[in-house]
């Protein structure tokens, strides 16, 4: 049973910031160069404690947090509540707006309630999460999770909601525009609880700092010799909520690049690969989209060399002797099929990142073969379904098989545990 329940948001003070100023993306797609410029923007930017470097890093951002408290940079509710939050974004020259609500999920170990991943994790994020959740003691991002509600029945609360003022609004750098609404009134909330009870709760971005609410939990439990029957705010992370129907939600492909030696054999690699796929030459990056949509099955993938670029299709008899799941997951045909087959790429490699670079846009790819001993390969996104159904099989996709978008910002809100 997913629990859920309204909480009292930590937020900027809008007399003493300009939220745009403040807000970043997520901590684990931000790179050193942005991290600097999102600092360079306020003092009081959120990556300061959510993602923070140098020694000692997660003692001082807990300093950090208590001061901006402490000087009234970041204010504390006085009512629980749980947060309308709409992203209105521009994508292809159409307007979207996907809406969600932000509270508090009661934690489930996997596999033993209604709360489903649907990617690896690995340790190193996990301790750094966990890390900063141990000095911090609060939840300074959302977990983005899915629930299934074909007839959107939480849609006139969320309607209802235009009605009143925003509590915080801005746009991020990618135009995309943020906007919080509290929910308040009893009628509302209990309806939204009651609504939730039967629903399972699919992770879509935040698997890391989900089992690193886990793990904090079970140090709390243990430390406090706590009655399980008891709950604490340990107990509870704070989560945004999404309708897989919700019509602004868009899952992108994450498309992969390997380093290959300089004095790597290509022809050789070709004619292994042509033994499971077959090798169309397509005639240049503008093909790719093409190709891709006129092969609706699962196996088509672009590849692109230094010496051309190629439209790739399983055989079909090497399809169906897979799992009926992954069948349907092209970056995992790619993985198992062609980076750890024959290109000897193995799994804990890749895992680590270690000569695998993730690009969003194909041209992305195609500007890093070009400049790199290297083989790029286009993907074709991962729908809504398949991923709900790895996540009730129990399975679980490779790193970097969706990407939803837009991001959720950081700083909007903050969950005191």
């Amino acid at each position: 049973m997913a629990i859920v329940r309204p909480f009292k948001g930590v937020r900027y003070n809008l007399e003493k910031v300009l939220l745009k100023q403040v807000i970043a993306p997520p901590y684990d797609v931000i790179s050193n160069e942005y991290r600097a410029n999102l600092v360079n923007r306020s003092a009081y930017n959120v990556v300061n404690i959510d993602l923070p470097i140098g020694e000692d890093r997660y003692v001082h951002a807990a300093q950090l947090y208590q001061s901006w408290l402490q000087d009234k940079v970041l204010i504390k509710e006085q009512t629980p509540s749980l947060y309308m939050y709409e992203q209105e974004y521009e994508y292809g020259g159409k307007s979207y707006i996907r809406t969600g609500f932000i509270g508090l999920l009661h934690l489930e170990d996997f596999g033993k309630g209604t709360v489903f991943p649907h990617e690896k994790t690995l340790a190193g994020p996990k301790k750094d999460r966990y890390d900063l959740m141990l000095e911090c003691k609060a939840n300074f991002s959302q977990i983005f999770g899915l629930y299934l509600d074909p007839t959107s029945q939480l849609n006139p609360i969320f309607d209802d909601c235009h009605e009143g003022m925003p509590i915080a609004s801005a746009m991020d750098d990618d135009k995309v525009k943020h906007t919080i609404w509290p929910i308040n009134d009893p009628e509302s909330v209990n309806a939204i609880q009651n609504f939730m009870k039967d629903k399972a709760i699919y992770i879509a971005d935040g698997h890391h700092r989900y089992e690193t609410a886990l793990m904090y939990r079970d140090t709390m439990r243990k430390k406090n010799n706590d009655d399980p029957a008891e709950a604490k705010p340990y107990d509870y992370v704070m989560m945004m909520f999404v309708n897989f129907y919700d019509p602004g939600l868009m899952v992108f492909p994450t498309h992969r690049a390997v380093d290959i030696p300089a004095d790597f054999d290509m022809a050789g690699f070709k004619a292994k690969l042509s033994q499971t796929f077959s090798i169309t030459p397509l005639a240049g990056l503008d093909a790719i989209d093409s190709f891709l949509a006129e092969h609706k099955d699962p196996g088509t993938i672009a590849m692109v060399t230094q010496d051309g670029i190629f439209g790739l299709l399983i055989n079909q008899e090497l399809l169906e002797s897979l799992h009926p799941v992954y069948r349907n997951i092209d970056t995992y045909l790619l993985q198992k099929n062609i980076m750890e087959s024959y290109l000897g790429i193995p799994e804990e490699q890749i895992l680590a990142k270690k000569g695998i670079h993730f690009y969003q846009q194909p041209n992305e790819v195609k500007d890093f073969v070009d400049a790199n001993s290297g083989i790029g390969f286009i993907l074709k996104s991962v729908d809504v379904d398949t991923i709900r159904k790895v996540s009730e099989s129990g399975l679980v996709m490779p790193q970097k098989s969706t990407y939803f978008y837009p991001k959720l910002a950081t700083g909007l809100l903050i969950n005191d545990i």
